[in-house]
């Protein structure tokens, strides 16, 4: 009965999908990122979701939230030719990352599965928090040609494209950085370059937890809920992407 209880849907849990999913939308849309780092504590704490159900969950509300970013973002002109180029070469081994990491959630049982999403959830946090405070020099500058640059392009969404798929994250804030740092590009275009990224990464992750039977009716409820709160949010979020101080965000979130 008590676990009957805590799988019941009630007012509240599909309010709160609402509320946050507007909220952590519009951060999402403003950083350039899914969101799924901020939303995972809400659907385990909040709304009480089993970890693998809020994986899957978590992807279906992200990829809502990234295609609206994305398509946002790309008529504001925030996208160059370079930055298209890396994210598709990223997205074809992210793709097949993703399907992997979803494959690995149903072979970590859920105990050490969500002490791997706590420890991650920790280090984007300090990631993200810390991230104004601390001033990283880049003393370096890296000249790729086309073919260093398309290797190592697959290999980052490769990576990335797992931790999406097990943790049920976009994982735009370790793509962001690489973007910048390794392909040069501007915070905006990396931003943006990763949300085009994250569609198939994250539609792949969710296709496949979809089919390992991780989501039932009232998951797909609170994904709906939460997904239509994140698209307007992420909507608002992605309109002032040129504008808000991202920092101040940062230490916030």
């Amino acid at each position: 009965r008590a676990i009957q209880r805590e799988n019941q849907l009630t007012t509240a849990k599909i309010s709160a999908a609402l509320v946050f999913g507007v909220l952590l939308g519009t951060a999402a849309g403003l950083i350039g990122v899914g969101g799924g780092e901020f939303r995972t504590p809400i659907l385990l704490y909040v709304i009480g979701l089993p970890v693998v159900t809020a994986i899957a969950v978590n992807l279906l509300v992200g990829l809502l939230t990234v295609v609206v970013s994305f398509f946002r973002r790309f008529q504001l002109g925030l996208l160059n030719g370079h930055s298209v180029n890396i994210a598709l070469i990223m997205s074809a081994t992210s793709i097949i990352g993703s399907y992997i990491g979803a494959l690995l959630t149903d072979r970590i049982p859920e105990k050490p599965l969500k002490k791997v999403l706590a420890a991650f959830l920790i280090i984007v946090g300090l990631k993200i928090g810390l991230e104004p405070f601390v001033e990283i020099p880049i003393t370096f500058t890296f000249t790729l040609g086309f073919v260093e640059e398309a290797l190592l392009a697959a290999l980052i969404g490769l990576a990335i494209g797992v931790i999406s798929g097990t943790l049920g994250v976009a994982g735009g804030e370790f793509r962001i950085p690489a973007l910048i740092y390794i392909f040069s590009l501007d915070i905006v275009a990396a931003g943006t370059a990763s949300l085009l990224v994250s569609i198939p990464t994250v539609a792949s992750g969710f296709l496949k937890h979809q089919n390992m039977g991780h989501m039932n009716r009232n998951a797909t409820v609170i994904a709906v809920v939460m997904g239509i709160g994140s698209v307007l949010g992420a909507f608002i979020g992605a309109s002032y992407a040129g504008v808000v101080e991202k920092e101040v965000l940062k230490v916030l979130l």
